[in-house]
């Protein structure tokens, strides 16, 4: 079975993340380099997309690079001039061990794979990235928020049709079914397939990779997180 993520990261998932506008990824990069203090190392942006966090990076005199699996999000970050990017998985990402001070991963590109033993690997993967004393970010989703917050279904008009958003939970995993509806056409549907990771359960991730916790924010403002926060945006260091 084809892994979902291959497919889905297009032209239609860009258009209906439309509202995750450029001023949001720039308070969110300055909260976090407000928990850090100045960097001077490499800092890699893992699953950059289309590069809207990775240039607010780079607008902070930063040496960034962005990673990402989908060939379209990579076009629209070097259009705009957003670079460099490299195409790659995450789990065999083209670096070596520690050559990154700041490791950044924004707006939930963990807890998609098939098991939690996958999704344990690519934490190592890329916290083996990260240099000594320097810095791992995992913005995800707050589980308890999630729970208590999840909309069944919408359905939302977009240019010459319209979508509709199923969700449900099964087990620590969030299941949304996209369906597009285009006059006459086939419907075409995709699939979003994310598990739900416990802040005790990053944790515990963490310190086998020799990682400690520094910080826990609940927005892109870097509030600090709580059990209603809608984000669980955790930074490590390593010793």
């Amino acid at each position: 079975m084809e892994e979902w993520f291959r497919s889905w990261f297009g032209p239609l998932y860009e258009e209906l993340y439309s509202h995750r506008d450029p001023s949001e990824a720039a308070l969110q990069v300055a909260s976090l380099l407000f928990k850090t203090g100045p960097l001077t190392g490499r800092v890699l942006d893992a699953g950059c997309g289309a590069g809207r966090h990775l240039s607010c990076l780079r607008e902070h005199g930063l040496s960034a690079t962005g990673i990402d699996l989908s060939a379209h999000l990579l076009s629209r970050a070097v259009q705009n001039g957003r670079g460099p990017v490299v195409c790659a998985d995450l789990r065999h990402p083209p670096f070596r061990p520690g050559t990154f001070e700041l490791v950044a991963s924004f707006f939930t590109v963990f807890g998609y794979l098939d098991t939690t033993r996958d999704d344990e690997l690519l934490f190592a993967s890329l916290a083996s990235l990260v240099s000594p004393g320097g810095w791992l970010y995992q913005d995800l989703p707050n589980p308890v928020h999630v729970r208590s917050h999840l909309v069944p279904r919408d359905e939302r008009s977009i240019e010459g049709g319209t979508v509709v958003q199923e969700r449900r939970l099964e087990g620590d995993q969030v299941i949304k079914t996209v369906t597009l509806h285009r006059g006459d056409k086939p419907p075409e549907q995709y699939l979003e397939r994310v598990r739900l990771w416990e802040l005790r359960d990053m944790d515990r991730l963490a310190t086998a990779s020799g990682l400690e916790r520094v910080a826990v924010m609940g927005d892109a403002a870097g509030s600090p997180g709580t059990t209603t926060s809608p984000r669980q945006a955790i930074l490590w260091r390593r010793a």
